[in-house]
């Protein structure tokens, strides 16, 4: 109940920006066409899908760190239609946003029994680190997790 409540103070925050600023619209568009389009990105080979997403640019985007973070997370909390999980949806979509404003954040994907115990099934989990650190995740949802992927590969 307290998750559905923050996402939706997100949502109501940001609105009025929104709706008042064309150049955060357009923003937000952006950032939802690539969020939509993630489980075609995803049908291929995980490594190459992350090369896809990777941006290589060289001129970072001149952006607000916080606002390319809050609405990556507004435009996967909208698109409840999409078979990838929240986390999944919210981690690729922030790394590739926020990768492109020249914050270099990694990937970390986990997993862990259900309720810590081997006789359970396995759940995972998607998010970011910023200097190994969690970066901006709630200590609830990735503790536990034992990493088991991350990307860039060269951390």
């Amino acid at each position: 109940m307290l998750t559905r409540l923050r996402h939706w103070g997100l949502a109501l925050i940001l609105l009025p920006g929104l709706l008042l600023s064309p150049r955060r619209r357009a923003l937000f568009h952006e950032i939802q066409s690539f969020e939509r389009a993630l489980p075609a990105t995803l049908k291929q080979p995980l490594p190459d899908a992350l090369r896809s997403i990777t941006l290589q640019s060289s001129t970072p985007l001149i952006l607000n760190e916080s606002l390319l973070r809050n609405l990556s997370d507004l435009a996967a909390l909208l698109d409840r239609r999409s078979p990838l999980g929240l986390c999944l949806r919210r981690s690729l979509t922030r790394y590739h946003f926020l990768r492109h404003a020249g914050v270099p954040v990694v990937l970390r994907f986990g997993a862990k029994f259900v309720e810590g115990k081997p006789d359970r099934n396995i759940t995972g989990h998607a998010w970011l680190t910023l200097n190994d650190a969690p970066y901006h995740e709630a200590g609830e949802n990735w503790k536990g997790f034992t990493v088991m992927f991350n990307w860039p590969q060269e951390v």
